[in-house]
């Protein structure tokens, strides 16, 4: 059970496991891009090319939707970025639904765990493989594996170095679930923190934080929905960013152009602008940028 491109890759692991995958459930198409065309996603491709049956529910409490797992009499379900599932749905299987969450749980709950453990700068995150149970990312703990958090890493670099060892954590989990081991540890709860799914307006700069935090969100929000701001009535994305401890002189969110150096002021140090990208614009190199640029004093951004 899961949706995006992060979840395809432990359909393509257990596909070539020992681990029979009976069905696929995924969310259902939904319109994408320019043209609003219908649009399948990223784990029905894939399933549909390994010849796997696809289930796409548009309400998981439908009837309809417990009578069809039931049929296949599954093992268990693997879940990876899809939804909370409902009490009648987590019975539908012998051992429950085991989770692949992009955490270190307790910490960073919710749907968005990598980029807020990267906005909030942490030296490391991890992966969790847990069982499901009716409360977010609640249950008991199989496996756990860290991942080092560098700082030129954004959400989806981050994404990717966890394909690796989630897939070990989850075999290894697997084989405690055959072997019928106890080998689980229940979450402290009181310790939970919450990783909530991304707005559009998460990615909006203040320049009265530091340089570091905005590098920060800057690369945690990438590519959605990227750091940005508004230069000359225009909303610019700040694509790749560097953390400079100077801070110039420059008040916050003001520019100062230096050759095809591009540097914002922010409330401690400043941000040397690396890659950039107009609204409706590709991402360029700030060198072409600024030479595109008629004015280059005097420019301020507004949060």
């Amino acid at each position: 059970m899961g949706t995006p491109e992060f979840a395809s890759h432990f359909l393509s692991y257990l596909v070539q496991s020992n681990h029979e995958v009976l069905a696929v459930v995924t969310q259902p198409d939904r319109p994408a891009g320019r043209g609003k065309s219908l649009t399948p996603p990223p784990v029905k491709i894939l399933a549909e090319k390994l010849g796997l049956p696809v289930i796409q529910p548009e309400n998981l409490k439908d009837p309809e939707f417990e009578s069809t797992l039931l049929k296949y009499n599954a093992d268990i379900f693997i879940v990876v970025a899809f939804s909370i599932l409902p009490r009648n749905i987590l019975g539908a299987s012998r051992f429950g639904a085991l989770n692949i969450h992009g955490s270190l749980l307790p910490a960073y709950r919710g749907a968005a765990p990598v980029q807020w453990a990267i906005a909030n700068g942490e030296p490391k995150t991890g992966v969790t493989i847990f069982l499901l149970d009716e409360k977010m990312d609640h249950g008991p703990i199989l496996e756990q594996r860290e991942v080092k958090i560098e700082d030129d890493d954004t959400a989806e670099t981050i994404l990717n170095k966890m394909v690796l060892p989630a897939c070990e954590g989850l075999e290894d989990a697997l084989k405690k679930i055959e072997a019928h081991s106890s080998e689980f540890m229940m979450q402290n709860h009181d310790l939970a923190t919450a990783a909530p799914k991304l707005k559009k307006e998460d990615g909006l700069l203040d320049f009265k934080k530091s340089a570091l935090e905005l590098h920060n969100r800057i690369r945690a929000f990438s590519p959605w929905p990227g750091g940005y701001s508004s230069l000359q009535g225009k909303k610019i994305y700040f694509r790749k960013t560097k953390v400079l401890q100077e801070n110039f002189g420059l008040a916050e969110g003001s520019v100062l152009i230096e050759k095809d150096r591009f540097i914002v002021g922010t409330s401690a140090g400043a941000l040397e602008i690396l890659e950039i990208q107009a609204e409706g614009k590709k991402a360029m190199p700030v060198s072409d940028y600024v030479r595109g640029l008629h004015q280059k004093e005097g420019l301020v951004f507004c949060s």
